[in-house]
């Protein structure tokens, strides 16, 4: 029978090459559907803070999160949609409304802020992540701001990016209200000491803050000790207990350790936690926070090296524990390695950090060759770790 007979057309066949390519099509027109979807529900979670705003509520309600999870979860599975999917779909859903959220309260009540103060220009020294982080920050509440760095085509990138304006030397700095003194730790002491001369020889009172990750060298120094009432420049010792990937509005934690007042910090960012911490006791805790994992990631990478040939054999293998850690060893060494050498050369506690960790090594050698002393071992370990989680859960 004709095709005219039948009155049907023969179905055209369509090659594999073209029925991908319509496919991955397709696929686009769906994800920018959800991206449209995912901007107009980021619009309604502004119209909810506001509303919080008016009723004195807080921005998190992990009543209405953990409701709103489960029902997905519910209509997922309704649909024939992975269940986990759908959950880690909404959960980021959910943390980015709260960061949309934070900064719409926030943002009024540190303007506000600024406004007492009188702070209305902020330098940025050092153009590095952390630098670039405060940079941005300051941007994004319509502040004018200033990026130097003792390598001018680095600041003037950076500042192209953020679209700010560069400074030309440390003496354009001094003019601004505010500024931060974002700098590898050996040079900290020595910049905000040539900040403070160049202020006083200019009659300059701006508010400067250092962020170093190790204060030992700042408060030998003295400038700690000598951030008395009196003083004509305050300097504020604070450390940014996370780094340049966090968002801005997140609830990231600042450890000061100078002065004990803290109110600057919390109106400068009242959606994190602020906690005063006397410069030697940051320090010890340092050697926990970030000497020990560091050296462990580092332990661990160079311990690879001897495996190399076998590992290559077997690329598409791996194991949940061998792969946390080798998550964790790309994120050490994605870093600067001056900034990590500095991080544990220039903390005194380092080397009793160190020298633990080499002695749970002999600890565990001679623990496996006995099955009682190995699982004692264990159960000590596993029960001081138990408490520590739900210490920092809380």
């Amino acid at each position: 029978m004709s095709t005219s007979d039948s009155g049907k057309a023969p179905q055209e066949k369509i090659s594999p090459e073209a029925s991908l390519a319509k496919s991955r099509d397709e696929i686009r027109a769906v994800t920018k559907s959800i991206l449209d979807l995912a901007k107009a529900r980021q619009e309604l979670s502004l119209v909810v803070s506001r509303n919080k705003v008016l009723l004195g509520q807080s921005i998190t309600n992990l009543g209405v999160e953990q409701k709103l999870l489960t029902d997905s979860a519910d209509y997922a599975k309704s649909i024939g949609l992975d269940e986990n999917l759908a959950q880690s779909l909404v959960q980021d859903l959910i943390r980015f409304s709260k960061f949309a959220q934070a900064k719409e309260v926030y943002g009024g009540s540190i303007r506000k802020f600024l406004d007492s103060r009188s702070i209305k220009t902020v330098s940025i020294v050092g153009a590095g992540r952390m630098g670039t982080w405060f940079a941005r920050y300051f941007t994004d509440l319509s502040l004018q701001v200033l990026l130097y760095d003792e390598k001018p085509e680095r600041a003037r990138k950076r500042a192209r990016d953020l679209g700010v304006e560069t400074a030309d030397d440390l003496k354009a700095v001094i003019e601004s209200d505010l500024i931060i003194a974002s700098v590898p730790i050996s040079k900290t002491s020595e910049l905000v000491s040539e900040i403070f001369k160049l202020a006083d020889a200019n009659s300059r009172a701006p508010i400067v803050i250092e962020i170093s990750s190790v204060k030992n060298e700042v408060g030998l120094s003295g400038l700690l000790d000598e951030n008395t009432e009196d003083k004509k420049i305050r300097l504020y010792s604070v450390h940014p207990l996370f780094g340049s990937s966090a968002y801005s509005f997140d609830q990231n934690t600042f450890i000061q350790s100078s002065p004990k007042d803290t109110s600057l910090m919390r109106g400068l960012f009242p959606q994190a936690i602020v906690v005063s911490l006397d410069w030697r006791e940051h320090d010890r805790l340092m050697a926990v926070f970030l000497t020990l994992p560091h050296v462990l990631a580092l332990v661990f990478a160079d311990a690879l090296q001897n495996y190399k040939k076998l590992l290559s054999q077997e690329v598409n293998l791996t194991a949940p524990s061998f792969h946390h850690m080798l998550e964790l060893s790309n994120r050490v060494l994605g870093e600067e390695p001056g900034v990590y050498f500095e991080i544990q050369a220039s903390n005194p506690n380092s080397k009793q950090a160190i020298s633990d960790v080499m002695n749970s090594l002999l600890k565990i050698e001679k623990a496996i060759k006995n099955r009682s002393e190995f699982v004692a071992m264990f159960d000590q370990a596993r029960s001081g770790v138990g408490e520590l989680s739900r210490t920092h859960s809380n």
